[in-house]
């Protein structure tokens, strides 16, 4: 069984997603898109140590691509804390720094 949870950033990082897509594309390719990322952040959560390691954006965080979106998240006792998802094309670092909380 999966466990994981998104932080308010991520959550926040999705609605933005969901209303850029939207946007553009419409309803349909928003769905799709945010379908598969909530597919990755699920089979994250079974199988956390398949992320690659990030500590410059904190201690313990992890990074996962899915699709052109790359999923920022930490090891919990019980899955992952899904802490950020940017566009795979955004300067990550700047992305990170724009939160306003800097890395943690």
């Amino acid at each position: 069984m999966s466990h994981y949870r998104l932080s308010k950033d991520a959550e926040r990082d999705l609605l933005e997603i969901a209303r850029y897509i939207h946007g553009k594309a419409g309803l349909e390719p928003a769905e799709k898109v945010l379908t598969g990322i909530i597919q990755t952040i699920i089979s994250l959560g079974d199988s956390p140590n398949v992320g690659r390691q990030e500590d410059s954006y904190g201690s313990g965080v992890r990074s996962f691509v899915s699709g052109t979106y790359k999923i920022y998240y930490r090891k919990r006792r019980s899955g992952i804390l899904v802490l950020h998802v940017f566009h795979g094309a955004r300067d990550q670092t700047k992305a990170w720094r724009g939160t306003g909380r800097g890395f943690r």
